[in-house]
């Protein structure tokens, strides 16, 4: 693709910004709503070491045997992270469509 544009004349910052941007887009932010997720879930954990938030009444339920601590404290977690994801993956899918419409 880089030989083709630079084929027909695109400076490198045109190469760049039509060319390689654009192929490196979706990964990019799948990478990015993967990472999100992972944060998500690895705040609940961090009430191990003492940083509060919902983990803390999770593992408060665990440790004291209480399914409905648990619940209280997982519940939230999974639909902070399946909205982060499905954000994530709204505005990508705008992001791509909007940059097919410029590319075009």
């Amino acid at each position: 693709m880089r030989e083709a544009a630079r084929g027909i004349g695109m400076t490198p910052r045109q190469i760049f910004w039509r060319v390689e941007a654009p192929l490196a887009l979706p990964v990019f932010l799948a990478g990015l709503r993967i990472t999100l997720v992972q944060a998500v879930g690895l705040a609940a954990v961090a009430a191990l070491i003492g940083a509060g938030g919902l983990g803390a009444i999770m593992f408060q339920g665990l440790f004291a045997n209480a399914l409905d601590l648990v619940l209280l404290g997982a519940v939230p977690v999974i639909l902070l992270a399946v909205a982060a994801d499905a954000a994530l993956k709204l505005a990508s899918a705008l992001a791509l469509s909007r940059l097919g419409r410029v590319a075009a």
